[in-house]
């Protein structure tokens, strides 16, 4: 073999197990991605002991009913957002409205839901509050690809 194309061995060589090393390291994360924060509560709610977790689910249960609304609510005003943003002519004033109106209806949704977690928690000993906490902890951010 001439010393050319023993070099270009040794470097597809090198760049298959690269690419090899990256993407085994990729695939733990691509498996993570597909889990949704619903399926991660589901699964810290597994670890409450048996009368919070059935109060807790119940609860939420209630809130996602009586959400309904604010989410339909929350949907139009996307909507209308969007097409505000490709009127012609540009009304910045009308869409920076429809962006207000979004951002308040999630500080809605938000204030329902503190007002949930207060009275699911109001009557528990405090280590159930801290088992509660956890549950409703973030995740912390994947890091940057």
């Amino acid at each position: 073999m001439n010393a050319k194309l023993k070099f270009t061995f040794l470097a597809s060589l090198l760049v298959n197990v690269f690419l090899l090393g990256v993407l085994l390291g990729e695939l733990p994360r691509r498996f993570d991605e597909g889990v949704s924060r619903e399926d991660r509560m589901e699964k810290e709610i597994e670890k409450l002991p048996e009368p919070l977790r059935v109060r807790f689910r119940r609860e939420m249960e209630r809130m996602r009913e009586g959400n309904e609304q604010l989410r339909n609510q929350i949907q139009e005003a996307r909507e209308e957002a969007l097409r505000t943003l490709i009127a012609e002519p540009f009304d910045g004033t009308a869409y920076d409205r429809q962006v207000s109106k979004i951002h308040d209806l999630y500080g809605q949704r938000a204030k329902r839901m503190a007002e949930l977690i207060k009275e699911v928690a109001k009557d528990l000993p405090p280590e159930q509050r801290q088992l509660l906490a956890k549950v409703l902890k973030r995740p912390p951010p994947s890091p940057p690809r």
